[in-house]
């Protein structure tokens, strides 16, 4: 085949391949919603990326370019023959439409409704000129053309819609603005003192029967309760600060759900604000959104049936077979996620595809594991000669995913609970608790612990936490029970460790502000060079890895450098003079603090970034925090501060401490921190 031969072939099929390819591209995206929420399919993301960006320009490109066929055509026998192509303009509106579960890829899309307006008038513009200018097919056909054209207009109009609803501007406009805040009778006008007061006891209430009474309200009563619950979240991920009587409401609710129940309150509020944000769920559950969207399948219908009825004679074969795919992909496409959720809703394995819930995963990242992989590089790692490629593998092919967010959120309600009970019981109480994430200064013998910024701190405890574990000792066997506590906190302190620091190393921003990108790196080099020191071969494994770096750091002379590594394994030797269960309970507890520390003083914008992305346990957190009663960034930053409190000391300055006074640590904790 010449050139010549290959241009007309081009020439000929070029406008099937484009529409085809964009009925391609719309299939694709039909799957954007499970890809995006499963973490398990995070290296599907690209092509669902992909797809969104490219979905556009093909379907305009289609459009174009059937424009300029039928702009050159000179004969009324041309005209005929190419008839049905002008049938395909509708079907690229729909396209253009896009599809009901992706309406943005990212938070800053729905910033761009205004170009999309722009862009739905001017192609509806074109593709209405074509179709009057050029059509000059049979009856049905038209009927079946028509009936399509209103479905793209109403498809395509919705996407911007949607996408300025879901912009923050809009969701604040949403938020009703009251001076009076508060809810009604003696609740309106709580004070800091009164709301903690309120809370306290809404805690330590015996609330056994609640979760069946719930059970028994009427429909309407739920029906206000979920829309109650959406809206605080909602407000929650805009940075809005609640009320004192709203945010009670929300503590009594939360309260009377098991640990199970509660949990399940938070995959879903994370389901709901991720389809509010990232899809046209927002616009949708509109009343005029259900209006428009009730005909759709109706029509679709319809439109199929009169395409089957009509005369294709004289048209060209494989325009009629490209006119038929495209038609009724069209309609397959309409019914294809209903199909598929009783489809697959049968096996146990495919449900958290098409359940409403959010994922139980908790990201894993390890400085041992990255250790031993670049001492034994992988053959991926091998083929990636350049660093940020490297780079981009260790984020996205190298973390690993284990189903812990419910035991992790379990532990922070716990711990949140035991606030309440032990540490809480005036305002002040409250206003410590909720900064007691991080050790106090005034204990100055923990220096690396309690002086050391965020980020330094979660390094260290996770080092130590891993040289703990892989600890060159042989453990006495204890009670069976203790055994089977000191592997769940061991487990669990693991897990959360690695998480911190996969937040550390692959979203600084979400860990704490200030966070230092390159400090992962700086260790991982300073590890790299400590082992330089040893040698022993092969080193290719957690565990040989971290009690090598013990034996070498001991050996080391007290000038050499590697302070972070030193004091990390001088923190270890003071955790390993505990007994098991102690040391984990111990260990377990920091990892908590530090976790509710970082997800309280995370931004609510960065939460739902986050979510585009597949969503972090960490806003799990943050929403079980602020569920329990405790402030979240804009509530602190918002909370009305009195000048003096009533010991005379300025309580702006004990409100916004580091942490906690020693008095509020286990004796463990005392104990530790006396020893070290």
């Amino acid at each position: 085949m010449g050139i010549s031969s290959a241009l007309e072939w081009w020439d000929e099929w070029q406008l099937r391949i484009l529409v085809l390819s964009s009925l391609f591209v719309y299939y694709i995206l039909n799957f954007s919603f499970t890809v995006r929420r499963l973490p398990e399919l995070r290296r599907l993301k690209v092509v669902i990326w992909i797809a969104y960006i490219g979905s556009d320009a093909l379907a305009i490109y289609a459009l174009a370019t059937l424009f300029n066929r039928h702009k050159d055509q000179t004969t009324a026998s041309a005209t005929t023959s190419r008839a049905l192509e002008v049938m395909w303009v509708p079907v690229l509106l729909i396209h253009l439409g896009g599809h009901q579960t992706i309406s943005a890829y990212s938070l800053e899309d729905n910033e761009l409704w205004k170009r999309h307006v722009i862009t739905f008038v001017s192609q509806v513009t074109v593709a209405l000129y074509v179709f009057c200018k050029w059509w000059s097919g049979e009856k049905r056909l038209l009927q079946a053309a028509i009936l399509l054209f209103v479905i793209g207009i109403l498809k395509f109009s919705q996407k911007p819609w949607a996408l300025k609803t879901a912009c923050f501007n809009s969701m604040l406009d949403s938020v009703c603005v009251d001076l009076n805040q508060g809810t009604r009778g003696e609740e309106q006008d709580l004070s800091l003192e009164k709301y903690v007061s309120k809370a306290k006891e809404c805690v330590l209430e015996d609330m056994k029967e609640t979760v069946q009474a719930e059970k028994l309200s009427d429909i309407a009563e739920i029906i206000n309760r979920e829309r109650s619950i959406t809206d605080y979240t909602k407000n929650m991920f805009i940075d809005m600060s609640a009320s004192y009587p709203v945010r009670l409401s929300e503590l009594r609710s939360f309260m009377q759900l098991d640990e199970d129940n509660a949990h399940n309150r938070l995959q879903h509020s994370l389901a709901i604000i991720f389809g509010l944000l990232y899809s046209r769920v927002g616009s949708a559950m509109t009343p005029l959104g259900i209006l428009l969207s009730i005909p759709i399948p109706s029509i679709t219908i319809a439109s199929v049936v009169l395409l089957a009825k009509s005369s294709m004679d004289g048209y060209p074969k494989n325009d009629v077979r490209v006119t038929y795919i495209l038609y009724w992909g069209n309609a397959v496409m309409e019914f294809l996620p209903l199909f598929l959720t009783y489809l697959y809703l049968p096996f146990k394995c495919c449900r958290p595809m098409f359940s409403g819930r959010w994922h139980d995963m908790v990201s894993q990242c390890s400085l041992m594991s990255f250790s031993a992989r670049e001492r034994k590089p992988t053959i991926l790692m091998k083929l990636a000669i350049f660093s940020s490629l490297r780079e981009y593998l260790n984020m996205n092919w190298y973390i690993q995913q284990v189903p812990e967010a419910r035991q992790i959120t379990g532990l922070v309600r716990q711990h949140v609970k035991d606030g309440w009970n032990q540490d809480i019981e005036d305002a002040n109480g409250y206003m410590r608790f909720n900064n007691m994430s991080r050790f106090d200064t005034q204990l100055g013998h923990l220096g690396w612990s309690s002086s050391v910024p965020f980020d330094h701190s979660v390094l260290l405890w996770h080092m130590a936490t891993d040289l703990c574990f892989y600890y060159p000792v042989e453990f006495p066997q204890g009670e069976e029970e203790e055994e089977d506590t000191r592997q769940r906190s061991s487990s669990s302190s693991r897990v959360i460790s690695n998480y911190m620091v996969y937040l550390l190393s692959a979203r600084p921003e979400m860990l704490l502000a200030g966070t230092r990108l390159g400090l992962f790196t700086v260790v991982s080099n300073e590890i790299k060079d400590i082992l330089n020191h040893s040698g022993e071969a092969p080193l290719d494994t957690e565990k040989s890895l971290a009690q090598e770096i013990i034996r070498v750091v001991k050996s080391l002379p007290d000038t050499t450098t590697y302070s972070l590594t030193r004091d990390a394994c001088r923190l270890t030797e003071a955790l390993m003079k505990l007994d098991g269960v102690e040391r984990w309970t111990v260990i377990q507890r920091v990892w908590v603090e530090m976790l509710c520390y970082s997800a309280a003083r995370c931004r609510g914008y960065l939460h739902a970034k986050s979510l585009g992305d597949g969503g972090e346990c960490l806003t799990s957190i943050w929403i079980l925090w602020s569920f329990m009663g405790m402030e979240t960034l804009a509530d602190k930053l918002q909370r009305p501060q009195p000048s003096q409190p009533q010991d005379g000391a300025p309580l702006a300055c004990r409100s916004h401490g580091r942490g906690h006074s020693s008095e509020n640590f286990s004796p463990a904790l005392k104990r530790l921190f006396a020893e070290v």
